[in-house]
């Protein structure tokens, strides 16, 4: 059933966006180019379908500029703009259109994010490959492109970190016999993701 467009007017709180009365009735607010994109006027005979298909274009858009602020201030993987669009409350069909534009625009990519996830990780609080990996699978990075970005790390840079952080806390086993000390520390150091060899090198130069 056709609706006529009575009235379009400046929201009064929402710059740049218009209410529209249909019926006499106010409808839904919208943003203000969308009223040229549609054509919008007074007067207009519209569809059911069509006003649908201004709402949904009215929410991409804000579902898009929410995306875009939060790109301005970090970096996200597919996954996790996915979650947070989805928090907001935006629904499916309007976050699988704005996911796919924001990487066919370069945005969003999961292989970036990775390479930097890794980077903040060890320089702030460092671990091994194998939490590194277990990290960005859980934030939404498949395994294929986790396991990319982690090849990327330098086994002599991970092996310095763990050397670090292993003198660090052996600190704390000094008084235990050695045989106890390197068990636990193979222990703290495998809890952190770093693998076998690794550990046992650190060990052997240690003890």
């Amino acid at each position: 059933m056709k609706q006529r467009i009575t009235d379009i007017q400046p929201h009064s709180q929402l710059h740049s966006h218009h209410q529209l009365y249909l019926n006499q009735e106010p409808a839904t607010v919208i943003h203000t180019s969308l009223v040229k994109k549609f054509g919008l006027r007074i007067g207009l005979e519209i569809e059911a379908q069509v006003i649908e298909k201004i709402v949904a274009a009215d929410a991409e858009m804000k579902a898009k500029n929410y995306a875009l602020r939060l790109l301005r201030e970090e970096i996200y993987s597919k996954t996790q703009m996915t979650r947070q669009l989805e928090g907001q409350g935006y629904g499916e069909n309007t976050v699988k259109t704005i996911i796919t534009e924001l990487i066919q625009s370069g945005h969003i990519r999961d292989k970036q994010f990775a390479e930097k996830w890794i980077q903040k990780r060890l320089r702030t609080n460092p671990r091994g490959k194998t939490l590194l990996r277990q990290e960005l699978i859980d934030k939404g990075v498949d395994r294929e492109t986790a396991e990319k970005a982690i090849a990327e790390v330098k086994m002599e840079d991970e092996e310095m970190l763990a050397l670090q952080i292993a003198q660090k806390q052996a600190r704390h086993y000094k008084n235990l016999p050695i045989q106890t000390a390197r068990r636990r520390l193979h222990g703290y150091l495998a809890r952190r993701g770093y693998e076998s060899d690794v550990i046992l090198r650190i060990i052997q130069e240690l003890f």
